[in-house]
């Protein structure tokens, strides 16, 4: 079995020691995810890349799995407020704070209604790549960066038949999400790996990134979850 990890920065593991920010293979053997492999004695394959939109994260694991013997996919899902496009037979992910693609990125977050397509888009690519892995019998886990935009009344979502139809179609036993930061654990949204970490005060990187304690006890706290679902697919 190998492990298959989709996702951005956090699953590429920015700002760990054992990473550099680019380049092929350059990703950290550091992470939750790639932690979690090395305690299931099981292989570990890299398919995220930083700055990763959702369409990149569900393509990017499509072509991994497709060429990878026995996987079990494992995807850590990234904000909505990013897009993927082709330019010039390049896939590139944009957002509206980077500078990649500036006049088209400028043009299209404002003249698109971010607020609904974005989470109609997340919602739609999470419930691609679970149709994938249910038709082509991949075990699977997800998780989340920030669910804030998946799983709350933001955006309207419950009030939108298209939304809740999208939403209504995953499967969230599939999920993995981490106790709210506070003491009154039952009022609150259970997290997504970023909002965990910042809440829990980890340490957390120059540009943004959780550290090697946050990713070390991240998988300490999925592994239950991670576990079964791999004894499952055995």
């Amino acid at each position: 079995m190998i492990l298959v990890a989709g996702g951005d920065s956090f699953v590429w593991g920015s700002e760990l020691a054992d990473s550099p920010h680019g380049g092929q293979y350059g990703y950290s053997r550091s992470t939750y995810s790639a932690l979690l492999a090395k305690q299931a004695d099981i292989d570990y394959v890299c398919a995220a890349y930083p700055g990763n939109a959702n369409q990149a994260i569900s393509r990017m694991a499509i072509n991994s799995c497709h060429s990878s013997k026995d996987p079990f996919l494992f995807v850590t899902w990234t904000y909505p407020q990013r897009a993927e496009f082709m330019f010039n037979d390049e896939w590139k992910s944009i957002n509206s704070w980077h500078t990649n693609e500036k006049e088209f990125s400028k043009h299209y977050f404002n003249h698109t209604n971010s607020e609904y397509f974005e989470l109609y888009s997340t919602l739609k690519e999470i419930l691609f790549l679970q149709q994938y892995c249910q038709v082509t019998h991949i075990p699977y886990l997800f998780m989340t960066a920030d669910n804030h935009f998946y799983q709350t009344e933001n955006y309207h979502r419950r009030s939108n038949f298209e939304l809740n139809n999208l939403y209504n179609q995953i499967d969230w036993q599939s999920w993995f999400f981490f106790p709210a930061g506070t003491q009154d654990n039952e009022t609150q949204a259970p997290r997504g790996f970023y909002q965990w970490a910042i809440e829990n005060k980890y340490s957390i990187g120059a540009n943004g990134h959780p550290l090697e304690q946050a990713h070390q006890d991240a998988a300490l706290l999925i592994k239950e979850k991670f576990n079964e679902l791999v004894k499952k697919s055995i």
